[in-house]
């Protein structure tokens, strides 16, 4: 069974059933994977569809041709799409639509930051392997569908009396019902090539562990210490706007306490090092799978030092590698390698080899929690 819709100049969409139709499923509880993602072994295939840009460049209305692809994959009654853009360079969308009994994941529904993330995933090398479904799973699906259709109309009676009630009696409050509903349900949806609600693709991280003086503190002559322990919190806000890359600012700080000897290690005097940072920040960065995310982010600013003896302002550097395990849509768990060197101007007196500088470095292991908004 073949389908064809075509508007004008407009890009256009064919789909071709293995199975028979189901019924129609919202667009907003349709799961789209891209060509990297694991797609699930209860999603089983049901059909096939096309989005042919034809005068119209897919890769500058991307989200246009996949917000058509998720409308006809609704249509035919499926509730996940797996797409295969190994044709996009011919100005061709593929992709499967497919039907599972599991759980919607709304992260994967369609919304700008779910575009943007399939926008940015490489090029398919070959289409995912999404098994055709059978007979006696078709019949099983269709009489599901056709005892809880019923119920579901039941349901939803209810809800439409409510509103036209509310409509007849006053209009201004039946859209201000709607427009509380979806800042409840924070769908971002796509219709007509535009975003209803785009994502900023923001991120506030907080992170905290210990973190290892890596500098060498000289202490009587050429004698120093090293790799000194302390404990370290950072704050990071990043805003990506969707894309791969954005920016942001980063704050910083650490406490390391210290035993330097003192006169011929007669005794020895307990030091409390103290460095704070904050400067701007970029970061690099993405999903790995629907769950998993890395980043990097990198800044420069300003760094403070202050021990026993010295107060120092100078210039900082900072970079961090971040791995992210998303436990819902907007929050996250996370572990951050990172490393922070200051540069000081040398303080009156000091003397160090000619093949070093003044300043101070750490390398530190925090535990982040983040929020995505």
């Amino acid at each position: 069974m073949v389908a064809a819709t075509m508007v004008s100049c407009a890009p256009k969409v064919t789909s071709e059933m293995l199975t028979n139709d189901f019924q129609a499923q919202p667009t907003n509880k349709v799961m789209i994977y891209g060509p990297k993602d694991s797609v699930p072994e209860t999603a089983k295939a049901i059909g096939l569809v096309t989005v042919d840009g034809k005068n119209t460049s897919l890769r500058k209305q991307y989200t246009r041709a996949i917000d058509l692809a998720v409308k006809e994959a609704a249509r035919k009654g499926g509730n996940v799409l797996v797409v295969d853009n190994r044709e996009l360079k011919e100005n061709r969308l593929k992709g499967t639509i497919a039907y599972t009994d599991e759980k919607i994941i709304d992260s994967l529904t369609l919304s700008a930051y779910r575009v943007s993330q399939l926008q940015h995933m490489p090029l398919s090398k070959k289409p995912a392997d999404v098994k055709q479904m059978g007979d006696k799973e078709q019949q099983e699906i269709a009489q599901q569908q056709e005892t809880t259709k019923a119920v579901e109309q039941e349901e939803l009676m209810s809800v439409y009396l409510k509103r036209d009630s509310i409509y007849n009696a006053n209009p201004e409050a039946y859209f201000d019902l709607l427009n509380e509903y979806d800042d409840k349900t924070g769908s971002g949806t796509v219709s007509n090539g535009k975003s209803e609600k785009k994502s900023r693709g923001g991120m506030i991280k907080v992170g905290i562990g210990p973190e290892w003086n890596t500098s060498k503190i000289y202490y009587e002559g050429s004698n120093y210490l090293s790799y000194i322990r302390g404990n370290a919190v950072s704050l990071s806000v990043t805003s990506t706007e969707g894309k791969a890359y954005g920016f942001g600012f980063d704050l910083y700080g650490s406490i390391t306490e210290a035993d330097i000897p003192s006169y011929k290690y007669s005794s020895y005097e307990k030091y409390d090092l103290t460095l704070l940072y904050l400067g701007p920040s970029a970061v690099f960065g993405g999903h790995i799978t629907d769950r998993l995310r890395m980043d990097i982010v990198v800044s420069t600013g300003v760094a403070y030092f202050q021990d026993n003896d010295y107060t120092q302002i100078g210039i900082g550097l900072k970079s961090a590698l971040g791995l992210e395990y998303m436990v819902s849509k907007n929050a996250g768990i996370g572990l951050d390698l990172l490393g922070i060197t200051s540069i000081f101007g040398n303080p009156s007196g000091a003397r160090l080899p000619k093949d070093e500088s003044y300043g101070y470095q750490q390398l530190g292991l925090m535990l982040s929690g983040r929020f995505h908004f």
